[in-house]
């Protein structure tokens, strides 16, 4: 089985190789799982270079998440044998892989008929966006949402999962192509970052106010976002793109009674019940094979092509996501 691993933390280009190596023996609740896609995240990235909340031991199996097709079991999870799977982000198993070994634990059965591209991106981000909507407020039918770097992927999931709950999006983007293209997927308001970045919002909202607040990128946007959070509203950080933490004003802190969450998935994944998890993941699922739940992909890549892979998904101006097709 061929798979890409991590030999030390660094720049991908030079610590990431292709290896090879026998199929291990299967333990009772192991699963033996041929991979049909897989996703590169930022996350991935972050690992790699030995910034993440994940550190593992080296040589490391790459890749969060994937979806992939039960060719082996061992003798608990017989059941699951031939079935579609999706491979949870636990970072428990590498998914940049021809096959790979994982606990039947950390698997959810998923549809057969729906796009395995798009299935094999619902572990990570379409996660992370139904939790941002569902566990900081409740939120009600046109209550006005806001979030940063919004052109991304984790950004059209958003604004996906927002339209169904009949919620409205402000999104925050860098370039005006960025701000075209949130307005086509469904985006309500779009506004670019920079120096006027506040009197853009003012012009959007009008006398609406954001109920919740979503970054990914740190700095200054999400302090100006916070702004127009209604006092006693959420601002939650689930990414930090530029390295810098938000440029938070306490005034919105104090005296209006804002409150400032981080997020991590595995966390989620690791404390929610069974039930829970599985629910979540198959009613994405369902959403997908519906054609309600998706992002663009840019490019898929062959193993083999793993070094014109790693550099095309660190580029920052893609149009889409990149993906190990297998």
């Amino acid at each position: 089985m061929r798979r890409l691993q991590l030999t030390a933390f660094g720049d991908a280009a030079k610590v990431v190789r292709l290896d090879s190596a026998p199929a291990p023996s299967l333990a009772a609740d192991d699963l033996l799982v041929q991979m049909e896609a897989a996703p590169m995240n930022r996350s991935d990235f972050m690992l790699v270079e030995g910034k993440y909340g994940v550190r593992p031991e080296f040589p490391y199996n790459v890749g969060s998440e994937g979806v992939g097709r039960v060719i082996g079991t061992g003798r608990a999870a017989s059941p699951l044998d031939g079935k579609r799977v999706l491979i949870l982000p636990t970072y428990e198993q590498g998914t940049w892989a021809e096959q790979t070994v994982v606990s039947s634990r950390n698997v959810v059965e998923v549809s057969n008929s729906a796009d395995p591209l798009q299935l094999a991106m619902i572990g990570i981000n379409p996660a992370t966006a139904y939790l941002l909507l569902k566990q900081y407020t409740h939120l009600m039918p046109s209550d006005w949402i806001g979030q940063t770097a919004a052109n991304a992927a984790m950004g059209q999931y958003i604004v996906q999962l927002a339209k169904l709950a009949g919620l409205k999006t402000l999104n925050v983007v860098r370039r005006q192509e960025a701000a075209d293209a949130v307005r086509a997927f469904g985006g309500d308001a779009a506004v670019l970052q920079g120096n006027d970045l506040k009197q853009q919002i003012e012009a959007a909202l009008g006398s609406n106010r954001l109920s919740i607040a979503f970054d990914t990128l740190g700095g200054e946007p999400i302090g100006t976002l916070l702004q127009f959070v209604r006092d006693g509203g959420i601002g939650v950080g689930y990414g930090l793109q530029t390295g810098v933490f938000p440029k938070i004003n306490p005034v919105d802190m104090y005296f209006r009674g804002l409150s400032f969450h981080g997020f991590w998935l595995i966390k989620w994944l690791r404390n929610a019940p069974r039930a829970e998890v599985q629910w979540t993941y198959q009613h994405l699922a369902a959403l997908v094979a519906e054609g309600k739940l998706f992002a663009e992909v840019e490019q898929t890549y062959s193993l083999d092509q793993y070094q014109q892979a790693l550099e095309h998904a660190q580029t920052t101006e893609r149009g889409g996501k990149i993906l190990f097709r297998f």
